[in-house]
């Protein structure tokens, strides 16, 4: 039989600690001063306030920074439905949060995201709430390149015809190969948008960036010349520079046959395409991120894939986190669908997956993402669709009772710039059935919310386009 040991020794019954039984118990009573700091916590951390529950838990709170996200229209749960008198919904600017925004084309999607952001760039706009600390953002973009390509939907916040409206400004790093095009088509937007080459410097590729840059996954079935270059890595360590690797790499390719030559080469090939070339003049390098600037990273070219795209975006990823910027962090994954796969293994899920815990915010759309950060989104807001399959992908990652098929239904016949919200941590004012008539704050729970979001104040750039 197995040995089982106690953890704690016991002298006649009682336990040989000195402390006293009161003293021991002290610590397990909530006290009043506790009590009320944990509701503090929870009310100056959810991600979505409803305006009743602003009033009762935030008004006085002068830390508090929020955004008009849109209208409450109702709020249904298991046995009972809710409707508020003043229908205001906030989102909480000044706690992280994760969230992903999903839906078909022309249901509003864009939309949300981009007023999302205009609660956390644009300050001294009553009418949207109230910021005192813009954010840093990061989007990243990968869609179809060439001249007939796009810019990114969010960069529209750069543009208002409204005077009293100051947009953030908004710097967009494109590939050296397609710099050109990609001024053209950010020029429409105005004088707010800068469009420069994504170049990476020696200093900023580590190790990891390296093997993101090159695609180095395991080493278990890699080619012999890959287990080579990460036998360099790993005799540099955390000494490792690029000049450094280079030159042993140069003393180990001799012994290269010419098709290891060959796949070195294609391996290395994107790695120097987004390398500062010595040899040309570039102009002074300024920080890619800073408060209340909006950073976007658009790899829309045609000779850079998703795999690839995938890559530089986990290195970009990890400089944002690292940058001091001396505000918070907001990074939106627009399209994920595109580059993202379905499994938790690449390295930018990984990434991604490390902010989420960390309650970094990050934003992401559509439904096609990793189910791991489904799993661990604190909000989920569901515009318009028609897929059961959607549908049955998504509910199996989020905590709302969907036991019928009424909430489906609902999704279905949304409106344009309408959406079912789920967020178990949002702040609301219910009646408790059975207990009282009186609302009082408590968290939205297994509930689901139906939003209208409100008007954008910058221009919108993402309306679906129409033959007439």
């Amino acid at each position: 039989m197995g040995k089982f040991t106690l953890l704690s020794e016991r002298t006649n019954g009682e336990p040989s600690s000195s402390a006293s039984l009161q003293d021991e118990l002290e610590l397990l009573e909530d006290c009043p001063k506790e009590i009320q700091s944990s509701k503090a916590h929870d009310t100056t951390t959810a991600p979505l306030i409803m305006r009743d529950a602003y009033i009762a838990g935030l008004k006085n709170n002068g830390a508090t920074q929020y955004g008009v996200l849109g209208k409450t229209l109702t709020v249904r749960g298991p046995r009972a439905e809710d409707s508020f008198e003043d229908d205001r919904l906030y989102v909480n600017t000044n706690a992280p949060f994760s969230a992903i925004v999903c839906g078909v084309q022309g249901s509003g999607k864009s939309h949300t995201v981009s007023v999302l952001l205009e609660n956390m760039f644009i300050s001294g706009v009553g009418a949207i709430g109230t910021l005192q600390k813009p954010l840093s953002g990061l989007i990243l973009h990968y869609g179809e390149g060439g001249s007939s390509g796009r810019p990114c939907e969010v960069a529209w916040l750069a543009v208002s015809r409204f005077k009293a409206v100051h947009p953030p400004p908004v710097k967009v790093y494109v590939s050296s190969s397609s710099l050109n095009t990609m001024r053209k088509i950010y020029a429409p937007l105005g004088s707010h948008i800068q469009v420069e080459p994504l170049c990476f410097t020696e200093t900023e590729l580590d190790a990891a960036a390296f093997l993101s840059m090159m695609a180095v996954g395991s080493s278990e079935s890699a080619p012999l010349y890959i287990q080579i270059l990460l036998s360099i890595l790993r005799d540099l360590g955390e000494n490792f520079t690029y000049s450094a690797f280079q030159t042993e790499l140069d003393s180990r390719k001799r012994t290269f046959n010419p098709a290891q030559v060959a796949g070195l080469e294609q391996r290395m090939s994107l790695l120097k395409a987004f390398m500062f070339d010595k040899k040309k003049k570039h102009p002074k390098q300024t920080s890619r991120f800073a408060p209340g600037q909006i950073t976007i990273i658009d790899l829309s070219d045609p000779f850079t894939d998703s795999a690839s795209a995938c890559g530089l975006f986990e290195i970009i990823v990890r400089l944002f986190t690292r940058a001091e910027v001396g505000t918070g962090k907001v990074l939106v994954v627009d399209e994920a669908h595109k580059y993202l796969t379905p499994g938790a293994t690449s390295g930018l899920t990984q990434s991604l997956l490390r902010l989420v815990l960390t309650h970094d915010q990050s934003l992401a759309e559509p439904t096609a993402i990793p189910p791991v950060l489904l799993d661990l989104c604190m909000i989920s807001i569901m515009h318009r669709f028609s897929s059961p399959a959607w549908w049955d992908h998504l509910v199996k990652h989020v905590s709302a009772d969907f036991s019928g098929r009424e909430a489906f239904d609902k999704v279905v016949t949304l409106g344009t710039g309408e959406a079912l919200i789920i967020a178990p941590s949002a702040l609301g004012c219910f009646k408790e059935r059975g207990w009282s008539d009186e609302s009082t704050v408590s968290r939205l729970g297994r509930r689901y919310m139906i939003m209208k979001t409100r008007a954008r104040v910058t221009a919108d750039g993402g309306a679906s386009l129409l033959v007439i």
